[in-house]
């Protein structure tokens, strides 16, 4: 077991996470923890205090259900800062010793690549797959994944695999702890979703599925629980993906149905193949003028595909909007209730087209007028948060807004930007009201966000961040950080 200097590497490296990765995560923060940098030193020396107790649970965990399409979602876990932290931390520790263990072939979660932003090494996985087919004309392919993967992870045998790589036994201890309270305090089960630690910790409960393929000796590359195998004979690869259900079977998983396939030569080609979208790419560096019709076309192409592509969708957003171009623009403004899923990178789609602002504005009123938003709560917080981004003053928004804020029945999650809303973009009269909503908050996340918005509405009583100062939760940070009077505070970022 690690001492304490050695151990705040670890939490360092957890914060890092944190103060340069959230905004661009699927659960960003009101203001990027923009309350907590000031005052890391003393927060540290607090994470650590914790980090000494063998028998640590979680204080506080919100479930957010993230939509995977249009009807399925995913619960991912939101954790407190306290113990997102103290999660990460364990798991950078129990890194040390499952690193070593691992394939060249797993590409997720990998020490050093730990900073980089996950979409990167689930791309070097593919370019992988790519370079094993172009160096054997004669390989196929099979993919396969695991279906719910993090939800079936069995915690008592985890504890187990992490001692059997070696990791300290004290450690191992802390890690259930932790896992065992998130599912007590969940009702939910397995890994909690969202964070870079259940990476990690999946990577050592497939150890032995990884160390039974290998002795197949069959080539494989590995993404999380995303799998590609390479072989010359279909055969093989059908006999490959039955033992590895077998294997999964042992630890209590199950081959997901759907996405296991063996394709051909060409069918892998195709299906691997990013090599028309890294030349667009290119070109469009170089300013080709071709380039921004290719990447139309791309996205043309797409939407018009049964189902439609929604990896190139995402993909053509992105560039469309750097360049302020409005050719997805009819497409956005009708279908971002359906592809609800989407709609972080739709909405900062529409935010990058200047001349469009006002159809944003009448998209966002619209959009809380006619849907359900309690039942898309993924959409709302989306919503507020990019109203929010472009100062979009709106009395309907507004209106929304504090319907949002007042209903303490529904997710936390988009009242907090709510709220947020309401105190940078609201009337003179507002900050009166959100106190009298602080003052019958019961949820820490919810007056977090009450207390900016105070700020930003101008009415903070000094007497009460004073108080705060002391709090036994975030609000403390959150107080003395309003004490200093900062003359901006960041909206999330990108």
């Amino acid at each position: 077991m690690r001492g304490t200097k050695e151990r705040r590497h670890f939490v360092d490296r957890a914060a890092d996470r944190l103060w340069a990765g959230e905004g661009r995560l699927d659960l960003p923060d009101v203001i990027n923890f923009r309350d907590l940098m000031p005052f890391w030193n003393d927060y540290r020396a607090e994470i650590l205090d914790h980090l000494s107790n063998p028998n640590y649970t979680p204080a506080h965990i919100e479930l957010v259900e993230h939509p995977k399409n249009y009807i399925a979602t995913r619960p991912l876990a939101r954790l407190s800062v306290q113990d997102r932290l103290i999660y990460e931390t364990l798991a950078f520790e129990a890194a040390e010793s499952i690193d070593p263990l691992l394939s060249e072939s797993v590409y997720n979660h990998r020490i050093e690549r730990q900073t980089k932003h996950s979409v990167e090494d689930w791309k070097a996985m593919r370019e992988k797959a790519r370079t094993i087919l172009a160096r054997n004309k004669n390989l196929l392919m099979a993919t396969t994944d695991i279906a719910s993967f993090y939800e079936h992870i069995a915690t008592d045998a985890l504890a187990l695999d992490l001692e059997a790589a070696g990791v300290d036994s004290v450690l191992a201890a802390q890690i259930y702890s932790f896992l065992d309270g998130f599912e007590q305090q969940c009702h939910t089960w397995g890994l909690p979703q969202g964070s870079a630690a259940s990476g990690i910790l999946a990577n050592a409960y497939l150890l032995p599925v990884d160390n039974y393929i290998q002795q197949r000796n069959i080539k494989f590359v590995r993404y999380s629980d995303d799998m590609y195998f390479f072989d010359t004979s279909e055969e093989n690869l059908r006999s490959t993906l039955q033992h590895v259900n077998r294997a999964f079977r042992a630890r209590r998983l199950n081959m997901s149905s759907p996405k296991t396939k063996i394709f051909t030569r060409d069918e892998a080609s195709k299906y691997l193949d990013d090599s028309h979208k890294d030349m667009i790419m290119y070109f469009l560096t170089l300013r080709k003028p071709w380039a921004i019709r290719d990447l139309r076309n791309l996205f043309q192409a797409a939407v018009n595909q049964s189902p439609p592509n929604e990896r190139d969708i995402k993909f053509a957003l992105t560039p469309l909007g750097v360049r302020s171009d409005d050719f997805a623009f009819s497409w956005a403004m009708d279908n971002i209730k359906g592809w609800h899923h989407l709609s972080p990178r739709i909405l900062r789609y529409l935010e990058s087209l200047y001349a469009k602002r006002k159809d944003l504005q009448t998209l966002l009123e619209g959009l809380l007028e006619r849907v359900p938003t309690a039942d898309y709560p993924f959409l709302e917080r989306n919503i507020f948060e990019t109203a929010i981004r472009c100062d979009i003053r709106s009395d309907v928004l507004r209106a929304r807004a504090w319907l949002a804020v007042r209903d303490r029945s529904r997710s936390s999650y988009p009242r907090e930007f709510a709220a947020r809303y309401i105190g940078r973009l609201g009337t003179s009269n507002d900050g009166q009201l959100l106190k009298m909503e602080y003052e019958g908050e019961s949820n820490i996340d919810v007056c977090r966000a009450l207390l900016i918005a105070m700020h930003e509405a101008d009415y903070m009583p000094r007497g009460l961040l004073t108080r705060l100062c002391d709090h036994p939760t975030m609000l403390r940070w959150t107080a003395r950080y309003l004490l200093r009077k900062p003359e901006k505070i960041p909206v999330p970022k990108f």
